[in-house]
């Protein structure tokens, strides 16, 4: 993810960073909604006895179209202009990404920059679909196209609020997001829990996508420009993978845990909202980036 973030920022015009590093997360949630609806649709036509003997094969097959994209960039893609300029200005170890007490402190506001993010995506789209099949009252085709039709509304809402913060800057909307669910999130759960209905659930997770976009557009752009370009992909990787990997993996466990110790379907709030304060005290510490050109 860093790496191919850094390329994708590093190549944008200066004005439209934020735009074109969108398209970095845009095609994330496209992944999300190419999966979630091939399930939908397998789930609303294949019994459960296909499904589990062979329809299970069927999106793995489809991700194999991808491979020859894959080898082509990265036999034809050149390095970007800015990591050049980086590489003629220092000596080649020191282009290598050094390590020191700099980048160790960048990556951890980029890890604490991260913590809502992927939260937010594991827990809203990732294990949605089994929360509202066990609270909401959905089944499970219900579920997966009401998580569908979310993420529909989240890929193309990325890239818009990516242009956005080109204007505007960074922080308004990554700030905008995390003050919503720091007092959104609960609200919203609360509607989901008893017999929801598939329209209410659909409303929650479109209203819930567009706060993630709101994130999701400046994010990619405004984590690259936290890093100097010598260290970017490197220190980016590892600040970004942290989090994910301890906040955004276990998101779902954690969730289910909090049900079961609680005994409230509500509880899985309280983690989504100390993820949006962890990551507003850091967002709140950044200068604004939107605007000057990378380091």
């Amino acid at each position: 993810w860093g790496g191919s973030t850094a390329f994708i920022v590093e190549w944008a015009p200066p004005s439209r960073r934020g735009f074109f590093g969108s398209f970095q997360q845009a095609s994330v949630a496209g992944g999300l909604l190419l999966g979630s609806a091939v399930a939908a649709l397998f789930s609303s036509t294949l019994s459960v006895e296909a499904m589990e003997n062979w329809g299970w094969r069927i999106p793995f097959l489809l991700g194999a179209v991808l491979v020859p994209v894959g080898v082509y960039m990265r036999r034809n893609i050149e390095e970007t202009p800015a990591f050049r300029e980086a590489e003629a200005a220092a000596p080649a170890r020191a282009v290598a990404e050094p390590a020191g007490s700099s980048n160790f402190a960048l990556a951890a506001k980029a890890a604490g920059f991260t913590i809502l993010w992927t939260v937010s995506y594991y827990v809203m789209l990732n294990y949605m679909p089994t929360f509202t099949q066990k609270y909401a009252g959905l089944s499970r085709s219900a579920a997966l196209w009401s998580n569908t039709l979310g993420l529909v509304v989240l890929v193309v809402a990325i890239p818009l609020m990516g242009a956005l913060s080109d204007r505007i800057g960074r922080k308004p909307l990554l700030l905008a997001c995390c003050v919503s669910f720091i007092f959104l999130t609960w609200p919203l759960f609360y509607l989901l829990v008893g017999d929801a209905g598939f329209g209410t659930v659909v409303l929650v997770q479109i209203v819930f996508a567009l706060m993630i976009a709101a994130f999701s557009g400046p994010g990619p752009a405004a984590i690259s420009e936290i890093f100097p370009t010598k260290s970017r992909s490197t220190w980016m990787s590892v600040g970004y993978s942290l989090a994910v990997a301890i906040f955004g993996g276990f998101a779902p466990y954690i969730a289910t845990w909090l049900i079961g110790a609680t005994g409230s379907p509500l509880s899985p709030t309280y983690y989504l909202i100390l993820a949006a304060i962890a990551s507003t005290l850091v967002i709140a510490t950044l200068r604004e980036t939107a605007h000057t050109a990378l380091r």
